[in-house]
């Protein structure tokens, strides 16, 4: 089925029951989405499959061949169960970026892998969930999971969310985690951590990797911190101490934050290897502070790769904020980790360009604060729904996924004098 009006067309798996409506939308610095989840296809009119909703100008000025997805919720929904409802339109948005990386990503034969998966109808693919073990198998991941380490649930075995039912959570035993439990102990049950779950990417599940057909043995969950931190700074994060944290600010700013130069080049030889890297959800300050300050050497390459397009940069929730232009747009992770651990600093990735990426949108709270954020700052906010995400390739970003019209934004876009006014009100005045 499909819309004149929108100029976008469904193919939608035979089991399925929801109508989803797409269309583009744009406003100038602020952009939404917002829409309900399913597992029908887009094909929009211009023949590119499974890409809807608006192109965004993120003023790219070294675009490269960059391949970039930032996604609100992975590649779906969550239900009521905690399971992920596949959204098929993120799923070969996604597919697109893999078909994408060199041939070399799958050896000799990768000309040829990628020659057969573009021949594969999106209609005969949609009902097994995009599964292909044949263009995912050969592939390596590397899921950054930091920004995990703050949360309450990834330690307790109490916590009611340590094993999520579906089978989708993650904690520190499936994520492999060397830091011992007996660090953390003391903190738990005791509102010192971050609460929420995280997402096991490498769940066999359909919308994660092992779904898709990804191979398990070439999946590999990774904690910079929790290699290579000592066990003294891992317990003054726990804390959340303004005065331990900022031993770590200025021993890290010396780069004596580690000393650990074996496990250092394990991790520099993971991450080398990757063809797709994932930066999971949760403590966007910590995780900014991992990827930009305290493991920048073992990060900067990765960054040249995902901007020449040998790497594929996924991120999810807050590692999507993080990999856009700014993470200034949230408040869950309270004062302590940006004002002394980070020096106000909200600097992102930047691999956006100028966009800034606002996870969970529901048109509510982030209307008004990222509308005035991004006229103070000069960023496009991409106001992002769960099911749909920024993607880029080389300069040219799009929001993919289920995308609808944006969630009630008061503004007509950047001109509106009533956002010029509440701007200007929140600059100080001149001396």
């Amino acid at each position: 089925f499909g819309s004149r009006r929108s100029g976008l067309w469904f193919v939608c798996a035979a089991s399925t029951t929801m109508h989803v409506l797409a269309r583009a939308i744009s406003a100038g610095l602020l952009l939404g989405a917002a829409g309900a989840p399913g597992r029908c296809l887009l094909r929009g009119a211009a023949g590119e499959r499974g890409v809807s909703g608006a192109a965004v100008d993120c003023k790219i000025a070294a675009p490269g061949k960059r391949l970039v997805m930032l996604t609100s919720s992975g590649l779906g929904t969550y239900g009521p169960d905690d399971t992920v409802v596949p959204n098929h339109n993120l799923t070969a948005a996604f597919r697109e970026l893999v078909l994408r990386l060199p041939d070399e990503a799958w050896g000799a034969a990768g000309a040829g892998k990628k020659q057969l998966a573009r021949t594969k109808d999106f209609a005969s693919l949609a009902p097994k969930d995009f599964r292909e073990p044949d263009l995912y198998g050969e592939l390596d991941v590397v899921i950054i999971e930091d920004m995990c380490f703050l949360k309450e649930s990834f330690w307790n075995e109490d916590d009611g969310h340590f094993d999520v039912a579906s089978g989708v959570g993650l904690n520190y035993k499936l994520a492999n985690m060397t830091t011992d439990v007996s660090v953390v102990r003391p903190f738990l049950g005791k509102g010192y951590l971050d609460g929420g779950w995280c997402v096991n990417w490498a769940a066999d599940r359909p919308g994660y990797l092992g779904g898709l057909g990804f191979d398990p043995e070439k999946v590999r969950h990774l904690s910079l911190w929790d290699v290579l931190a000592p066990e003294d700074f891992k317990t003054s994060i726990f804390e959340r101490e303004a005065g331990g944290v900022r031993l770590i600010q200025k021993a890290t700013s010396q780069n004596k934050a580690s000393s650990k130069n074996v496990q250092r080049d394990a991790a520099r030889q993971v991450l080398t290897s990757a063809d797709v890297i994932i930066v999971n959800g949760g403590n966007t300050d910590f995780g900014s502070f991992i990827l930009q300050q305290f493991a920048p050497d073992l990060m900067a390459p990765v960054w040249r790769r995902v901007a020449e397009g040998s790497v594929i940069f996924l991120g999810d929730s807050a590692g999507s904020i993080l990999g856009s232009a700014d993470i200034g747009l949230t408040f869950e992770s309270g004062p302590v980790l940006l004002g002394v651990l980070m020096n106000g600093e909200t600097r992102g990735l930047g691999l956006t360009g100028k966009c800034a990426v606002r996870p969970h949108d529901k048109g509510d709270i982030w209307d008004l604060t990222s509308a005035v954020y991004g006229a103070l700052k000069g960023l496009s906010v991409v106001r992002v729904s769960d099911g749909s995400a920024l993607r880029c390739i080389g300069a040219e970003c799009r929001i993919v996924g289920v995308t609808g019209p944006p969630g009630a934004s008061v503004f007509s876009g950047p001109e509106d004098p009533r956002l010029q006014r509440l701007s200007r009100a929140f600059v100080p005045p001149p001396i």
